[in-house]
């Protein structure tokens, strides 16, 4: 009997603990940390994989290209990311956080081609919705 009541009590503690870890399912795209923000927005642009490119940026999304001082809403960014959608860049990219303070963030992604390098700088917010990317300034070298 002291047996039976020991089982049952080691059954139902780990049943309580596992049930509190439990939340609600979310987008892994969008509610990772700034990081993994980064890394998927190199998935839309270098890869060709938009599925979640709308949800990462922000409502308030700006994108800039310093070669022709063209700006872009988020509107018209996602419209030509999904013009372009499963194609692929022929480039070597790597990307890092540059600096992550309270509920901001800036991220570099460089692009390496042939025959010039692309340097794309991200700024990140934390909003209710997780990380999004606010802005990207795009610069050629």
């Amino acid at each position: 009997m002291k047996r039976n009541l020991l089982t049952i009590a080691t059954v139902m503690t780990m049943v309580l603990s596992l049930s509190s870890f439990a939340s609600e399912k979310t987008n892994p795209s969008v509610s990772g940390p700034s990081v993994s923000i980064v890394a998927n927005y190199l998935n839309a642009s270098v890869l060709g994989h938009q599925n979640d490119i709308k949800e990462m940026l922000a409502d308030n999304f700006e994108y800039f290209n310093t070669a022709n001082k063209k700006k872009s809403s988020k509107e018209e960014y996602v419209k030509f990311l999904n013009e372009t959608n499963n194609s692929k860049y022929d480039c070597a990219y790597t990307y890092e956080v540059l600096d992550q303070t309270g509920k901001s963030a800036v991220a570099k992604a460089t692009f390496k081609f042939d025959n010039f390098t692309r340097v794309d700088i991200l700024t990140l917010q934390d909003t209710a919705e997780g990380w999004k990317i606010s802005e990207v300034i795009t610069n050629y070298k």
